[in-house]
């Protein structure tokens, strides 16, 4: 198949049928796409707009409540605003994306960084609370 000048190989789109999921593609020719939200109805809806205009409130005002009666429990909506977010990270994708990079023989030709000096210079320690002494 070719796209936009890029042949693509059949066990390339393959792979790409298999771990593109998060999109759906509604109108090819002018690339827009959809992503799917599993809500349970109008209420639903609601909730998550409003926990969206409450965390923007609340980001504004530096995460103080107190000018905004009506966020009686910011971590409430935090969290509902974080959940989503979660959601629509793009894991599938990601796997296709290190299976691509993986296919390619010298990554962009970097040399591997030695990451033992991390290793070497960190030392954790318990809380002196927690000490036995």
């Amino acid at each position: 198949m070719t796209t936009a000048g890029l042949t693509l190989a059949p066990e390339f789109l393959a792979l790409a049928a298999d771990h593109f999921r998060l999109l759906t593609s509604e109108n090819l020719k002018k690339k827009q796409d959809t992503v799917e939200l599993r809500l349970s109805g109008y209420s639903d809806v609601m909730f998550l707009i409003a926990d969206i205009v409450k965390v923007s409130l609340l980001a504004l005002n530096k995460g103080e409540n107190s000018d905004y009666p009506f966020i009686p429990d910011p971590a409430s909506n935090v969290s509902g605003v974080l959940s989503v977010i979660l959601d629509l990270l793009p894991y599938e994708e990601a796997n296709l994306l290190d299976k691509i990079r993986g296919a390619v023989p010298d990554h962009g030709g970097a040399q591997e960084e030695d990451w033992d000096f991390i290793s070497q210079s960190i030392r954790l320690t318990a809380p002196a609370s927690l000490s036995n002494e």
